[in-house]
């Protein structure tokens, strides 16, 4: 009865959010919040200049009040709002910036110093739940550092993962089957629904974002997934299996830190700045090579589930 309940539950949030995706496309038509593209991106780009975008807030909404009902419901600790917490608190992130661009015209957004300050406040409470039950014991210093970096290397690389149609929801959806698996296997119930819940609400979104994308997840959509995973990983604690279990973020994000190395290296050298990748992060180099968007999400999720059976095979063995 209990995985009935669960089932159920899946193919409601699923659903609802697919029904609520024309709605809000429409109102944000209505009220021109659209994408912002700049002239420096892939030139086909261009032409998704206006689309919809947002559109997390959709799935961000849903998958919130499903988790929220449950936990009210059973009475849950404490402890199992994290999830929750750390998705709706780096959703927030995101939707300041997308505010800033879409609403005040600003091209560029939350200052850096503003988006990574917001991230270290919100990070407090999933370094302190870490302390308390993840690494007591250790040298309290050297895990906040850990901590931190391994929150902002997540969540900054999930968001740099969202540029090509249906990308990022198409390679999180596997981590979170992971999560789901995993945190069932422990025990712990509550946050391996909210895992349930992000995969319901993500296949819900794609089948508007994938290519030709209706609309887009926006910045909102992809902090909110980064929270959502990195506090995941925390309350499963395999922090260390997200180098794995993220390959595809961590790649993505380690070509733009080469991509802009090397041209400083080379321009201070050389007086010219060479360029390692045609374009960073490396889904535009690849779409800059002659590959579809369709080709790129197919390709790099099937990368992300091998990655992620090769986690799933380190941690059960």
């Amino acid at each position: 009865m209990t995985l009935l309940k669960y089932g159920i539950s899946f193919i409601v949030c699923f659903f609802l959010t697919t029904g609520l995706m024309p709605i809000v496309v429409s109102m944000l038509k209505k009220f021109q919040i659209g994408q912002f593209v700049r002239e420096e991106g892939p030139q086909a780009h261009l032409k998704k200049q206006g689309t919809p975008t947002m559109g997390g807030l959709v799935f961000i909404f849903v998958v919130s009040c499903f988790f929220t009902v449950f936990l009210i419901y059973s009475q849950a600790n404490i402890e199992y709002w994290l999830p929750l917490y750390a998705f709706i608190a780096y959703g927030l992130i995101g939707y300041l910036d997308d505010y800033k661009k879409t609403i005040l015209k600003s091209p560029y957004g939350l200052k850096a110093r503003e988006d990574i300050s917001l991230q270290l406040v919100f990070s407090v409470p999933i370094i302190i739940y870490s302390l308390n039950n993840n690494f007591a014991g250790y040298n309290i210093l050297f895990i906040i550092v850990l901590e931190l970096l391994i929150i902002l290397s997540v969540v900054n690389s999930v968001n740099l993962t969202d540029g090509v149609d249906g990308l990022l929801s198409s390679v999180s959806i596997p981590i979170f089957v992971f999560y789901s698996v995993v945190l069932f296997s422990q025990g712990k119930i509550y946050p391996a629904i909210f895992a349930v819940f992000m995969i319901a609400g993500l296949l819900g979104f794609i089948l508007y974002n994938a290519h030709p994308a209706k609309v887009f997840m926006g910045n909102v959509g992809s902090f909110a997934i980064g929270g959502a995973i990195v506090s995941l990983a925390v309350i499963s604690k395999t922090e260390l299996l997200l180098l794995i279990l993220c390959f595809i973020f961590v790649t993505e994000a380690m070509s733009v830190i080469i991509q802009v190395a090397w041209f400083k290296y080379t321009k201070r050298k050389y007086g010219k700045g060479k360029r390692v990748f045609k374009m960073s992060p490396l889904h535009h180099h690849f779409e800059l090579s002659g590959h579809s968007e369709t080709q790129i999400m197919v390709s790099f999720t099937v990368i992300q589930i091998v990655c992620c059976v090769l986690a799933s095979i380190i941690y059960f063995l």
